[in-house]
């Protein structure tokens, strides 16, 4: 709530896309559908929103979300959120969900994305500041990159909008769970 009593949402939507592999080891039992429910849940509440509908059919599992949607397939997850959701909190439990349910063993690509807020001190840790988001060690750090993995900003002059967007690649940093 504003100082003047007004209530204000933030629509900015924050993008996470994650895609798993087995590198040379594929196997074709990995799924990330294959992650229940359950433990799903427990990762939205992480991030503080939860599932209020869902659908699916042989190629993917959508959810709409109490804060937007999120998308699930063999080897791709989609988190869609806004608000003061946290979602890159849930990057640390939800690899941890991936080995153990899915069966895969390394991230092939990771991208994160969002516009500029509008009251960004309304948001939690590390979600006020991009540099902060990208920069977190307990979320990032575990990924031993070699080289620092690319993020930037692309500015449209006059109307003060930045697009953020961090990407970590298998070509520049391969990581194992």
């Amino acid at each position: 709530m504003s100082d003047s009593g007004v209530q204000f949402f933030e629509g900015v939507e924050k993008l996470l896309e994650i895609w798993f592999t087995n590198g040379r080891d594929s196997n074709k039992h990995s799924d990330l559908r294959k992650i229940p429910r359950g433990k799903l849940e427990s990762i939205l509440k992480i991030v503080h929103c939860e599932i209020i509908s869902f659908v699916n059919n042989d190629q993917i599992d959508a959810y709409v979300l109490s804060e937007s949607s999120m998308f699930i397939s063999k080897r791709r997850f989609i988190l869609k959120t806004c608000g003061t959701t946290t979602p890159l909190m849930c990057l640390q439990p939800l690899l941890l969900l991936v080995e153990q349910y899915a069966g895969f063993t390394e991230v092939e690509d990771l991208f994160y994305s969002r516009k500029n807020y509008k009251r960004p001190e309304l948001q939690v840790q590390p979600h006020q500041d991009f540099d902060q988001e990208v920069n977190d060690r307990p979320l990032f750090g575990q990924f031993p990159c070699q080289i620092t993995p690319p993020s930037f900003s692309l500015v449209k002059s006059g109307d003060f909008i930045y697009y953020y967007y961090y990407l970590i690649s298998y070509f520049t940093c391969r990581w194992r769970f």
